[in-house]
């Protein structure tokens, strides 16, 4: 069963809901709540399979100057799971930016993923958000 989590970052991903949606939701949480989100966004952009090429369009998308600390942590490691375990050390006051290199990295991949792998009737509950109850 899919949490409202990770419905608001599939809606995100689905562009049902603009980033100033997702960032107002995510900052209604408290820092701790912050930081599992920042760790399971960083999950979901790992089961979405990114190529090289996709990686590195959705990097250039990210509306985040280039020198954000996550976008560097990216670029640098080479090693997705790498670079996401540098990211979760972040301080708490690169928290919005990093969660916004991570769900601008994921709503590329996954978006590449639903029209590829999954383009004719997936079964994954995130992708299919229109079939479920409608959360806020």
């Amino acid at each position: 069963m899919l949490t409202v989590r990770d419905v608001m970052i599939n809606k995100f991903a689905q562009e049902k809901i603009n980033l100033e949606q997702i960032l107002d939701w995510f900052g209604n949480l408290e820092i701790q709540t912050q930081k599992k989100i920042i760790r399971w966004t960083g999950q979901c952009l790992i089961q979405s399979h990114p190529t090289e090429e996709t990686f590195n369009k959705a990097i250039q998308l990210i509306p985040l100057k280039p020198t954000a600390t996550a976008i560097v942590l990216l670029k640098t490691y080479k090693n997705l799971k790498v670079a996401l375990d540098k990211i979760e050390l972040l301080p708490d006051y690169e928290i919005k930016k990093t969660f916004i290199t991570l769900i601008s990295v994921f709503k590329i991949a996954d978006t590449e993923r639903r029209n590829t792998y999954c383009k004719n009737n997936c079964y994954h509950d995130w992708h299919n958000l229109d079939n479920l109850l409608n959360f806020s």
